[in-house]
């Protein structure tokens, strides 16, 4: 074992010759997952739409199956604790959808939007092993490196964009979407991978691959502030800085550097004193501003305060969808006015056991350079929750599937009873 091994965790449930490699079928599925993003895209392009509104559907089932095949067969996957307070989660919304059954389509389809994704996470253990994990988080840091790079793209050759996507009286060149087509969106996903990528460089030895993710690190970094999204930015900047005081001090430094040059650029310090001015609080706090959303969230908690309005009722894209209300621009504000304190407190204990998991699991005994590659995780992980703070994030299919099929790569990978290399 080198100087990079690492003890782990848990046991590993898995032969060498168990895991995604046992089947095709599990292993293009898989890295179909952790491309989500373009795969989705190209799905949905003119002509072929129809296959993009199944195809998640279609891989669930698949994995269902296989998920039950190898149950039967004896094959007994660890279950993590994170899924412990999931499962309450999904019982409570369960309970709230039988609820609002007075508006049936309504109460199915704000169910569906809350849970769905996160039942990936779920049948992933029973298909991937410890030593499959590397290769796809490989796959995913390319996939983020490509969407990086068509990003800058987009900025050079001034992408056109929505007349509602910047401020009155404000300037930009463009904010680049990319195939993600937000830039809230984009920004979360590189707020989410750009930590990754970059650790894989620290971690890489390779000199082709190392210069790969090093300057893959920069695409990705230049298309998240190209987004000009400050959630995305500031959940970053927030995540960076609370890993770099718990684990690793150094990233400190780079924290500072980063934030001093993006300062530099007008567009982004524009961006960034727009929130100091008074005018801006005071347009928020108006009827459709960020704050005024978060205050109407509360309003509609505050009759049933336990149980909030109901499933789809508020904040969120089926409530938009049934013209019962707009975006709350955030999704813990969502949540709140959709299923009370309850709803909110279960949502978030379910998130805090699942960093608190993959830190104990795959952060604290990770060593040498691959503990940089779980740190990007962890990284990216507290991004995407602080960023949600401000944006409905886990309201965009692609962000939603990615941060749980993430963590649970990184918590299978902290299953293995050791590790030496990222293969």
């Amino acid at each position: 074992m080198n100087a990079n091994a690492a003890p782990f965790a848990g046991t590993a449930v898995y032969s060498e010759a168990e895991g995604m490699e046992q089947s095709r079928i599990t292993r293009w599925i898989m890295y179909a997952l952790v491309a989500y993003p373009l795969v989705d895209y190209a799905l949905r392009l003119p002509h072929i739409h129809p296959i993009g509104v199944i195809w998640d559907k279609v891989v669930l089932l698949v994995l269902a199956l296989i998920a039950m095949k190898r149950w039967i067969a004896g094959v007994r996957p660890t279950v993590f604790a994170w899924q412990r307070f999931a499962a309450w989660y999904i019982l409570f919304a369960l309970a709230l959808m039988f609820a609002g059954l007075n508006h049936p389509l309504v109460a199915i389809d704000g169910f569906r939007t809350d849970i769905y994704y996160m039942l990936y996470a779920f049948l992933l253990p029973f298909v991937v092993a410890p030593k499959d994990v590397p290769k796809l988080l490989h796959a995913a840091a390319a996939i983020a490196i490509l969407i990086g790079i068509h990003g800058v793209y987009q900025y050079i050759t001034k992408a056109p964009i929505l007349p509602g996507w910047v401020d009155v009286g404000e300037h930009v060149r463009t904010r680049v979407y990319s195939v993600l087509i937000s830039p809230n969106e984009l920004g979360a996903y590189m707020a989410l991978m750009t930590p990754v990528v970059f650790g894989l460089f620290i971690y890489e030895q390779r000199r082709w691959t190392k210069w790969m993710y090093g300057i893959g690190s920069l695409f990705c970094l230049m298309t998240l502030l190209f987004t000009f999204t400050r959630g995305a930015w500031a959940g970053l900047a927030l995540a960076v800085f609370l890993v770099a005081v718990i684990f690793e001090r150094r990233l400190l430094i780079l924290l500072v550097a980063v934030v001093v040059i993006a300062f530099f650029i007008p567009a982004i310090q524009h961006r960034f004193t727009d929130l100091l001015s008074p005018v801006y609080y005071l347009k928020s706090a108006t009827q459709g501003g960020r704050i005024a959303r978060w205050l109407d969230a509360f309003d509609h908690m505050a009759p049933n305060p336990l149980f909030g309005a109901g499933l789809g009722q508020y904040g969120g894209l089926v409530a938009t969808d049934f013209h019962l209300g707009i975006y709350s621009d955030g999704f813990y504000a969502k949540t709140l006015g959709e299923s009370g304190i309850v709803g909110l407190v279960l949502f978030l204990a379910m998130h805090i056991a699942l960093i608190r998991e993959v830190i104990r699991k795959v952060v604290r005994p990770m060593q040498g350079r691959a503990k940089f590659v779980a740190l990007g995780g962890v990284t990216g992980l507290l991004a995407v929750l602080f960023h949600n703070s401000v944006e409905n994030v886990f309201e965009f299919a692609p962000m939603m599937i990615m941060y749980f099929n993430l963590a649970t790569l990184y918590l299978i990978w902290g299953n293995k009873a050791a590790t030496s290399e990222l293969e």
